[in-house]
C-alpha cells in the first residue's frame, strides 16, 4: 500500500511525523507537506506564486518527504502529479479539534477533501487539545486506520477523525455525524514596530448543538470521533421546493 501524507501545520508538526511514524507499518509512506504553517487555509490554492518543492529528511527510516511552498491543497495536488499513484492518503495529525464547522476553516481537512476528488480514500485526523501527545494519539488511532482502510471509500467522499486528549476509551470509535456550534467573533486591536494598527482574530465558542451521533458529544464522551464527509454542497429539499415554486410560476 501507497500511503500519501500531508498536513496543514507545516513539514516540522510533530503532528505529522507521529503520524508517518504508525503509517510505515501499514505501507510505503511519500510525505507532501507544507513547508510553514498554513493552519486554516481551508481549499484554497497558490495560482499567483511559484511553488517550490524540496526533498527533506524527517528521519523516519522508510519514508521520502517533500516540503511545498504551498497550502496543503497545492501539496496534495502536487503528489497526485509528480509521486502518484496512491492508495491511502491521511492528513495530520492536526494539532486541535476539526469538529462541526471547523471543517470549513481547516487545511487539514480540505487537503483530504482534494485527496477524495483526485480519488484518492482518504483520512482527515485531529487531536483535540491541549494537551498534544502526538505519539499517543497515533497509537491510539491506528487500529482504526488498520480498520477503516479496509473499507471501500464511496467516490468523492473521504473521513473525518477527531481523537479526544484523554485516553478514555483507548481506541474505542464512534461513527458520527457533524455537529453545529457558532462562535462569537472579535478581534484584538494592536500596533506594530511602524505604528500601523493591524488586527488578530480571536472567537469564543458560545453555542454547540448537540445528537445522538454528533461529533463534538462523542469526543466529549472519550470516543473517536469518524465522520463520513462528500464536497456536495447541493440542498437537496430547498432545490425540490424551489424547482417546484419558479418553475410552476413560469409556466
Amino acid at each position: 500500500m501507497r500511503i500519501l501524507i500531508s498536513n496543514d501545520d507545516g513539514i516540522d508538526g510533530a503532528g505529522l511525523a507521529a503520524l508517518a511514524e504508525i503509517a510505515v507499518t501499514m505501507g510505503e509512506v511519500l510525505v507532501v507537506a507544507p513547508d510553514r504553517q498554513k493552519s486554516a487555509s481551508s481549499h484554497s490554492i497558490s495560482i499567483r506564486s511559484r511553488l517550490y518543492a524540496e526533498e527533506v529528511n524527517l528521519f523516519i527510516p522508510g519514508v521520502r518527504a517533500f516540503q511545498i511552498s504551498g497550502t496543503p491543497v497545492d501539496c496534495v495536488k502536487w503528489a497526485c502529479v509528480h509521486l502518484a499513484p496512491f492508495d491511502l492518503m491521511l492528513s495530520g495529525i492536526n494539532e486541535g479539534a476539526n469538529l462541526a464547522a471547523d471543517v470549513l476553516y481547516s487545511g487539514t481537512v480540505a487537503a483530504a477533501g482534494e485527496a477524495a476528488l483526485q480519488g484518492v480514500p482518504s483520512i482527515a485526523l485531529s487531536l483535540c487539545g491541549p494537551p498534544y501527545d502526538f505519539s499517543s494519539a497515533a497509537e491510539r488511532v491506528l487500529p482504526v486506520l488498520n480498520t477503516l482502510a479496509k473499507e471501500g471509500f464511496p467516490r468523492d467522499s473521504f473521513l473525518n477523525i477527531n481523537i479526544p486528549s484523554e485516553e478514555s476509551r483507548g481506541s474505542e470509535f464512534f461513527i458520527t455525524e457533524l455537529g453545529a456550534r457558532s462562535y462569537r467573533d472579535s478581534f484584538v486591536q494592536k500596533e506594530d514596530d511602524a505604528g500601523r494598527t493591524y488586527y488578530r482574530y480571536t472567537g469564543e465558542e458560545v453555542e454547540e448543538t448537540f445528537g445522538d451521533r454528533k461529533d463534538v458529544l462523542a469526543v466529549r464522551d472519550g470516543y473517536i470521533s469518524v465522520t463520513p464527509m462528500r464536497y456536495q454542497f447541493t440542498h437537496s429539499d430547498w432545490f425540490t421546493r424551489l424547482t417546484r415554486s419558479l418553475e410552476s410560476s413560469d409556466a
